[in-house]
């Protein structure tokens, strides 16, 4: 693929479809996660807020019937020493009794202050950072009705790893929602652009003169049904248009040559003149007659190849025996005008392939309004030079030159920068 092709790819609507519904599912995607993740956060935080507040009341209980610690490191044995722990504080803050506190010796004496707990039966929720620890301890002091203080703590390490599974999980779900919401995006983009890209199509066939050609209203939605049909009534209408032009055009073209000859009819038939001017009247008609016969001749032309029934005879060509043939021709009609006409072509043969006829036709199309319009003294000079593997061919002149306004429309069928002939 060239790099127009895919800097043209990457600017395509169809494209932008789908990268922006891709975003949107992305967008989507990444809203529901967090919900759900904050959600899950909260939920398992008061889960085992409710799971350390049973532990403390039935601690409590255990407590108050025997009266002793022991229970205190029975449970936390049972539970696990590094995933539970539980103190039994004075209302002062001093330690009576605690389950075996080793794993948890990066915990300070300050991070487990109960200065808040001012009523019986109240309690607290904290939530403690231990130093080179990723994992945070949840711990719940609850005051007893003697009023001393129990504490419990847990690592939230299985909160924490159930939320880490849930993050790649999750990540990998969005990766493929991404992947098929763009491939979704692809479909649908590619299903609502399908009307354009038929109404584009048939814009470029019509710079092949293809003004007959009609975009077929599909299905692909209101719009693009409304598109195709307004595309189609301009069309309609521009085809019109061309139709009137060429008929203005061709009826001026032919309007001349056939006035002309009327005029020297109807001065034959009301003059008495001699046998000489009678000749160089018949000269005349057949003259005018030829133009006729030449202007048919290049309509019937423009018809066939605009049809697609001629195609271009290629041949090698010497454009440099067509130019001098060429100025040969028109010499004697330069000479008559007072006008110098010269050549300038490459001594090597100037070989190209191409259709000799229509090259001979081009060339004297050129020449006769370059000496047509070139006032008497001036200059008119054709030269031809090899560029790489193209050939170019100028005629040059002293005349007045085509006007700015119509130079962008000189080789639009049938323009003619004199506005009075249209």
């Amino acid at each position: 693929m060239s790099s127009k092709k895919k800097n043209s790819f990457f600017k395509t609507l169809t494209l932008r479809l789908t990268l922006w519904y891709a975003g949107l599912f992305g967008v989507l995607g990444l809203a529901v996660f967090l919900v759900v993740y904050f959600s899950l956060s909260a939920n398992l935080k008061e889960r085992s807020d409710e799971q350390l507040l049973h532990l403390a009341t039935a601690v409590e209980s255990l407590y108050d019937t025997h009266g002793t610690l022991a229970e205190f490191q029975r449970e936390a044995h049972s539970r696990g020493i590094g995933r539970v722990f539980f103190r039994l504080l004075t209302p002062r803050g001093t330690t009576l009794g605690t389950s075996d506190m080793s794993p948890w010796g990066g915990l300070k004496a300050g991070d487990l202050q109960t200065s808040k707990l001012i009523t019986a039966g109240g309690m607290v929720f904290r939530t403690i950072s231990i130093p080179g620890d990723r994992n945070k301890v949840r711990v719940i002091s609850k005051r007893t009705a003697n009023g001393n203080v129990i504490q419990v703590g847990t690592t939230l390490g299985d909160n924490n790893l159930l939320l880490e599974k849930y993050r790649e999980t999750f990540g990998a779900a969005l990766s493929i929602l991404l992947i098929c919401g763009g491939f979704v995006g692809w479909l649908m983009a590619r299903r609502a652009m399908s009307g354009v890209q038929r109404v584009s199509r048939a814009a470029s066939r019509i710079g092949k003169n293809d003004l007959d050609l009609r975009v077929a209203v599909g299905s692909e939605g209101q719009e693009i049904d409304d598109l195709a049909r307004a595309f189609n009534e301009m069309l309609a209408r521009i085809e019109k248009l061309v139709r009137e032009l060429k008929a203005d055009n061709i009826a001026h073209d032919l309007r001349s040559p056939i006035t002309r000859i009327r005029g020297i009819a109807e001065t034959t038939l009301t003059g008495k003149q001699g046998i000489g001017e009678y000749q160089e009247m018949a000269a005349a008609v057949v003259g005018e007659s030829d133009r006729l016969v030449e202007m048919i001749n290049t309509m019937l032309e423009i018809a066939q190849t605009d049809s697609g029934v001629t195609e271009l005879s290629l041949k090698p060509v010497d454009m440099r025996q067509i130019i001098d043939d060429a100025a040969d021709l028109f010499l004697p009609l330069a000479e008559d005008k007072d006008l110098d006409l010269k050549t300038s072509v490459t001594s090597a043969p100037l070989i190209v392939p191409g259709d000799r006829a229509k090259i001979q036709r081009v060339i004297a199309n050129l020449l006769d309004n370059a000496i047509k319009f070139t006032p008497a003294g001036g200059k008119v000079m054709v030269s031809a030079r090899a560029d790489d593997a193209e050939a170019t061919i100028m005629v040059e002149d002293t005349g007045p030159g085509i006007p700015a306004p119509d130079l962008p429309h000189i080789f639009e069928r049938f323009y003619r920068c004199d506005k009075s002939r249209s």
